[in-house]
């Protein structure tokens, strides 16, 4: 395992370690990241997958990024775009399926109904989707908590929500 960097990530931390429980048993072999900010959960899909493709419009801190996948041994593709991009959709469909994606990019309701409905059939079955920010009490602005609450109302959905405080929370989507 590589030296964790110093850099910050945006999860409440008891979520992100309650996901990466959950990552690591799924074991990994393709992720797909939507958002990668700065890169601090890149970094851990980094630790269990052999193939990482991250999705983001301005790719910050791409350098480090392609230095942590080869200390990691794994294989690392930056699309750097909008997620909602048709062409950055092909691009990711031609390098999957995955067995788990993480969605952290725009969270209008819009943008995030739209990632679900690009992204959703990429995961092989018995995968995993997440969505990062589900919870976010009188923020009108974040409308991944509108859509988390229609996906986990339909009866056939498995999932599991890791919230602690009344802002941030982890859905996870057990496909």
């Amino acid at each position: 395992m590589s030296v964790k960097p110093d850099v910050d990530t945006f999860q409440n931390s008891w979520e992100l370690e309650q996901l990466l429980a959950v990552v690591e048993r799924l074991a990994p072999v393709s992720v797909l990241e939507v958002g990668t900010w700065h890169g601090g959960t890149l970094w851990h899909w980094l630790q269990f997958a052999g193939s990482v493709v991250a999705i983001d419009d301005e790719m910050r801190l791409a350098a480090d990024w392609r230095q942590w996948a080869e200390e990691a041994g794994a294989t690392l593709h930056l699309l750097q775009g909008r997620s909602q991009d048709p062409a950055i959709v092909e691009q990711a469909r031609e390098l999957g399926p995955y067995d788990f994606i993480f969605i952290d990019g725009d969270h209008t309701y819009e943008a995030v109904k739209a990632d679900w409905a690009n992204y959703r059939d990429m995961v092989w079955p018995g995968g995993v989707f997440c969505f990062h920010d589900t919870q976010h009490i009188g923020d009108a602005t974040y409308g991944v908590e509108q859509l988390w609450g229609e996906i986990t109302s339909e009866t056939d959905v498995r999932w599991m929500h890791l919230a602690q405080t009344t802002h941030c929370g982890i859905g996870i989507l057990f496909l």
